[in-house]
């Protein structure tokens, strides 16, 4: 599961947003802790939600828009990728991670 606690809340709600935002069924499941990845093809689909949600923050925060009360969305999207990671990698998938964020980046 993924482990946001009181002081993260700020990073779980702005992931609910955007998985809701880009009606990503699989992310709003798994932030809101009522599944896990299961296999290498749902760690590709939350690696790729990752990114996805990270350009819209990026044309959130460039026009100062406010998301779930939080208007510190760089700091947030920071704390929000290392408790993504993390997850990916508790639940063994910090291959597909690399690999897929590299792609979508430019990086192999």
């Amino acid at each position: 599961m993924m482990n946001f606690t009181e002081t993260t809340l700020p990073a779980k709600n702005l992931a609910l947003h955007y998985a809701e935002k880009l009606n990503n069924q699989l992310a709003i499941n798994i932030i809101q802790g009522k599944s896990d990845l299961k296999n290498s093809d749902e760690a590709i689909q939350f690696t790729a939600f990752f990114w996805a949600m990270t350009d819209e923050s990026v044309e959130d925060y460039e026009n100062n828009i406010e998301i779930s009360g939080v208007t510190d969305l760089q700091h947030w999207m920071e704390k929000l990728m290392n408790i993504t990671i993390g997850y990916m990698k508790s639940c063994g998938f910090k291959e597909e991670w690399t690999r897929e964020s590299n792609r979508i980046n430019g990086g192999g």
